[in-house]
């Protein structure tokens, strides 16, 4: 996560403060309860089998190699569960979705909701996008499979959606950088989440779509 602490020379990128997958998982559960209907059983038997394929391996590897295979495993499932869906949508297209949360302290990542929090401390940055950031095992990695050009539909927080194209990619390092180092990206909004087992950053820059319009807030 991006931690600013103010100066003349930016605002410091707070790294992201580590969940651990049983933490996501539970807050994810939370959620759910919470929230009425449910997941596609296709998609859940998706994640299961990539995942407890992994798992099967995650004895033999090192922490941060079990973290990348994990992840890499939630970035194939979401793929394919994105395909399955879209080969069953009328025009045959699904876009990802990327939600968008409310304006807030770092704390509101932790509730695990699938959003992407407003972080209140990268406002104090004039010369920084609306900036939105999520953990990578709270729904973030969903942009880490993205490439530039891709179509995504972003959700804001009102309920509001509108299409959005990437129009930027940048790692940072996880430790050490500021917010000076997301200045000068292409695009409306940046989404931030850590990649799984690298001490990297994505930072994915979007711009709303003429015909839809902007979904920020």
């Amino acid at each position: 996560m991006i931690d600013p602490r103010p100066s003349f020379e930016g605002n410091l990128l707070t790294p992201e403060l580590p969940i651990t997958r049983r933490a996501a998982r539970q807050a994810r559960r939370r959620v759910r309860r919470r929230q009425r209907g449910g997941t596609a059983l296709t998609a859940a038997g998706i994640m299961l089998a990539a995942t407890g394929i992994a798992l099967a391996v995650f004895p033999t590897l090192a922490p941060e190699a079990a973290d990348r295979a994990y992840g890499q495993a939630r970035i194939a499932a979401n793929e394919v569960t994105a395909h399955v869906a879209a080969s069953g949508s009328p025009t045959g297209e699904q876009l990802p979705e990327l939600r968008l949360g409310v304006l807030g302290p770092e704390s509101l990542m932790d509730v695990c909701d699938g959003t992407f929090p407003q972080l209140e401390q990268y406002a104090t940055d004039p010369a920084l996008q609306p900036m939105y950031a999520a953990h990578n095992g709270c729904g973030g990695d969903v942009i880490l499979p993205l490439d530039l050009g891709d179509a995504v539909t972003v959700a804001a927080a009102d309920g509001s959606s509108s299409q959005y194209e990437v129009t930027d990619l940048r790692d940072v390092a996880k430790h050490g950088s500021t917010t000076n180092d997301a200045h000068g990206m292409t695009g409306a909004i940046v989404l931030q989440t850590c990649h799984w087992g690298e001490p990297l950053m994505r930072l994915t820059a979007l711009t709303a779509s003429p015909a839809t319009g902007p979904a920020e807030r």
